[in-house]
């Protein structure tokens, strides 16, 4: 619906009031309601500021998806975007109360640029506010993940066998691999455009080397940790009742019987891919990676059209993350549909059977967010309040099961609730995705000497030294999908003498367990981005402290 006004202080004025109930009408209140109405008010002052004579103020306001968006708009000269947007800390303490109050404005405009868009066209500034609220979004997706909890007990328990595999395979299984393709669809170009640009617009090269080497440390240092924490749970609880491997490895093949030797080398040389397409096809995120770094140094490099095609990179970054966020409006359905389906095919005789490597496994999990919050408390972050602003997109991630597909998630995560600058999460999510595996390592660990004992054979200590040197070896090069932990699992064991054939032992919790691990994952990739941007003065406090 589109209203005019006057591009006065009385326009303003009335145009508020309207922008305040299109607000409230979509659900939004409270200090979110306040925030973005004081954001639309401001960007409304800079618009008539800048405004013709008996020009006109109008308002389009729409709501789609439970996003609701403002243009605001009114004919005139076009806005500095550097100068009102992003001023020096020294223009708001002048002297006079005019550059006092514009610099309030500019403060207040700069804290919410994250969700306002600005453009210029045929004589008219355009401003776009977008608003969802994401206190919505958490409850419907704690909605969704306890109520797919209630209906898989209550269907396992009444409904027919036959009927329960019927409701999978042809919807809870259906909608689940929709969502995580259209996510997986997006990850390769979001991490590709998001790392072009951070690295066009690096004007210290060797602050860029700084800051990715910070990263790269802090990712092996929570990767010995969690390796570490993972063998001591298993020797604190150690799980593994030798009489369970007869019952449920009957009637499986050695499936992975065949095991690709690693060669060091091997994953070094194919750092560069054969032509340029295959990491997008393949969503290999080594590749990517390198590709991508590759092409944002080279933007920067070809003279004039540098501006021109860094331009051009933003607005595929821009267009892929708008994309991003339009999918995550499904998200509670898709977290349904999952939970649900993994409930129906794991089935709770098999849980209760693997229930002392669960435990063991979780207790490892809860030792990694201890790890987290002290590393967080060593750099002087608030581990609660970091919690709360993550707590949304950790249940995503947790019903998605993937690294890779939650790299646009954690992306957008740290743009909007932590306020973290895109050119350090831009480095370090896809980063993350590729080589950190804190939740992996755990598992492995747990999973490896569990089925050794099983098995009953001993694992000397040289063989668990190898063992750890193994598992953070390939959770590194490790894909971030679900089942990928399975293959991997199949070449430690088989180092270890035992047979391969007992992955088969933990294929049914498998889609419980990652889970978990997607979440550990996820949350350490985040935390390391958050110390990082807060080592290098590079956080919006503004967004990150907000009520």
């Amino acid at each position: 619906m589109k209203q005019i006004f006057t591009a006065d202080n009385t326009g303003i004025g009335n145009a508020t009031d309207y922008i305040r109930q299109v607000l409230n009408d979509a659900g939004i209140k409270g200090n979110e309601n306040s925030k973005n109405l004081l954001a639309a008010e401001e960007a409304m002052g800079e618009l008539v500021a800048h405004a013709d004579e008996d020009s006109q103020l109008l308002v389009h306001a729409r709501t789609f998806l439970g996003t609701t968006v403002f243009e605001l708009s009114a004919a005139g000269q076009p806005i500095d975007i550097q100068k009102n947007f992003s001023p020096s800390i020294p223009d708001y303490w002048a002297e006079s109360d005019t550059a006092i109050n514009a610099g309030l404005r500019s403060l207040i405009l700069s804290s919410m640029w994250r969700n306002l868009k600005y453009k210029y066209v045929d004589g008219n500034n355009v401003m776009q506010l977008s608003v969802t609220s994401s206190t919505h979004a958490l409850f419907l997706t704690l909605g969704a993940l306890f109520a797919a909890l209630l209906a898989g007990i209550i269907l396992t328990k009444l409904a027919p066998e036959d009927f329960l595999y019927a409701l999978n395979d042809n919807f809870l299984a259906p909608v689940k691999n929709m969502y995580m393709n259209a996510l997986k669809m997006l990850a390769a170009p979001v991490v590709f455009f998001s790392i072009v640009v951070c690295f066009s617009k690096q004007s210290n090269p060797s602050g860029l080397g700084r800051i990715g080497g910070k990263i790269i440390g802090l990712y092996m240092f929570t990767t010995l940790i969690a390796t570490a924490v993972g063998l001591a749970v298993f020797f604190i609880f150690r799980p593994g009742d030798p009489s369970a491997a007869a019952g449920i490895t009957d009637g499986f093949s050695g499936s992975f019987s065949k095991v690709e030797e690693i060669s060091f080398i091997k994953m070094i040389t194919q750092i560069v891919p054969a032509n340029f397409l295959s990491p997008f096809l393949e969503s290999n995120m080594i590749q990517l990676l390198f590709l991508a770094v590759i092409t944002g140094l080279a933007v920067g490099l070809i003279g004039d059209y540098s501006t021109r095609m860094s331009s051009w990179f933003e607005a595929c970054s821009e267009l892929f993350m708008k994309i991003v966020s339009l999918v995550m409006h499904v998200t509670p359905l898709a977290v349904f549909c999952s939970i649900l389906s993994m409930v129906i095919k794991t089935g709770p005789l098999l849980l209760l059977s693997l229930l002392g490597m669960i435990g063991t496994f979780l207790s490892g999990m809860g030792i990694m967010i201890f790890v987290y919050c002290m590393l967080m408390l060593l750099a002087g972050i608030n581990p609660l309040l970091f919690l709360r602003r993550y707590l949304s997109y950790m249940l995503q991630v947790f019903a998605i099961a993937s690294s890779n597909a939650s790299i646009s998630l954690n992306m957008e995560a740290c743009k909007k609730e932590l306020g973290i600058d895109s050119r350090i999460y831009s480095l370090s999510i896809p980063l993350g995705a590729t080589i950190n595996m804190d939740g992996t390592c755990v598992l492995l660990a747990v999973q490896s000497l569990m089925l050794a004992q099983i098995y009953g054979v001993t694992v000397p200590a040289g063989a668990i030294a190898s063992l750890a040197f193994s598992i953070i070896v390939m959770s590194v090069g490790a894909p971030g999908v679900p089942g990928a932990g399975a293959v991997i699992l199949s070449m430690l064991i088989s180092m270890i003498g035992v047979p391969v054939e007992g992955v088969t032992l933990i294929l049914g919790v498998g889609p419980l367990v990652g889970m978990f691990i997607t979440m550990c994952n996820c949350l350490g990739d985040v935390v390391v981005t958050m110390i990082v941007a807060k080592s290098e003065k590079m956080i919006d406090l503004n967004v990150y402290r907000r009520k």
